[in-house]
């Protein structure tokens, strides 16, 4: 309820109250010349409020919020990642606190660089930085607060991809690596060359002779990044499945001498350590062949005469042979054995 005394000072004295409902939005009382206009808030008994607005009351006695600390995370910086804030503030009501930033670079503030984070894009090396934190509340603005400067450190260097391949038709495996380093430092590269998580080799090769490996386990590489300074995480590539190597024949058979017993110790190798096993694809009839050993044998009779054409193979069991083929000649002056194709 407000009570609204006019009085009018024009030659007619005249004196009013009047009794009016004061809406409970702002309003304006426009004044005439000469008029004196006094507004009392009274206190309804029913327990109202007065007709002060709840902004203004709110603004009359809204405490600001303060940032009571505030430091920059990560330090010394990278150049990998954005750099971050972290701020504890309080707020007198309790209200939520919103902030506003401003990042500084050797105390210049950074143009449009106002968000929550900053990115790494632009700064170098031995640069300090700080960031300006203005609280806010849902009424006003708090004092600013600067932290303290951090300086941008040296960023490791980083692997960012690793390829494994074959080279010399499956007798080496070689690394193709993209590495870099953001503070443009020289790069160096460790190969640490793994096989069922056991390391076999270890160094600065970028290449690995499959010589006596599992063809069956996959290999693979972790390469270590690091610049004159600092060291990079390690990176591992996908692993690669060796192919498997066919056994090579390194002997060669011996000349016939003649009627009598013929025997040839085949000798084999495999480069992956496969077992060997021993066939005869084309050979006399009567010619064996240990498997196991490859000791070939052919009881040659007395009538033999004329070449007959022998074809050994050595298999590895994973599906890979090799093969040697040979001419046996008999005459009444028996000639050496001779390698088909020589």
């Amino acid at each position: 309820m407000i009570l609204l005394l006019r009085v009018n000072t024009g030659i007619g004295f005249e004196r009013r109250i009047e009794k009016v409902m004061f809406l409970r939005s702002r309003q304006f009382l426009s004044l005439g010349a000469g008029t004196l206009s006094i507004v009392l808030g009274v206190a309804c008994s029913g327990g109202g409020t007065s007709d002060v607005s709840p902004q203004a009351t709110r603004s009359g006695g809204n405490r600001p919020p303060v940032v009571t600390s505030a430091k920059i995370l990560d330090a010394p910086l990278s150049l990998a990642v954005p750099v971050s804030v972290q701020i504890q503030a309080e707020d007198p009501e309790r209200e939520a606190v919103t902030y506003q930033y401003q990042w500084y670079v050797n105390e210049v503030p950074m143009a449009g660089q106002t968000n929550p984070t900053l990115s790494p894009d632009g700064l170098r090396r031995g640069q300090r930085v700080s960031v300006e934190i203005v609280p806010a509340d849902s009424v006003q603005k708090g004092q600013a607060y600067r932290t303290a400067g951090v300086l941008v450190g040296n960023t490791p260097p980083a692997v960012s991809a690793a390829v494994l391949q074959l080279a010399d038709s499956g007798a080496r495996v070689e690394a193709q690596v993209e590495a870099s380093d953001l503070d443009h430092d020289r790069i160096d590269l460790t190969y640490r060359w793994l096989q069922e998580n056991k390391v076999i080799k270890e160094g600065e090769e970028a290449s690995l002779s499959t010589k006596g490996l599992n063809p069956r386990v996959p290999v693979v590489v972790e390469i270590i990044a690091r610049d004159p300074e600092v060291v990079g995480k390690p990176f591992r590539s996908t692993p690669l499945l060796l192919i498997n190597h066919p056994p090579q024949i390194v002997s060669a058979p011996p000349a016939p001498a003649g009627t009598g017993v013929y025997e040839y110790l085949v000798r084999a190798v495999d480069d992956d350590g496969d077992p060997i096993t021993f066939q005869l694809e084309q050979a006399p009839v009567g010619m064996t062949i240990d498997e196991a050993t490859g000791h070939l044998i052919w009881a040659v009779s007395a009538d033999q005469v004329g070449a007959v054409h022998v074809k050994v193979l050595a298999k590895d069991g994973q599906g890979f042979a090799t093969y040697q083929e040979f001419d046996l000649t008999f005459s009444r002056e028996t000639a050496p054995a001779k390698l088909a194709g020589v």
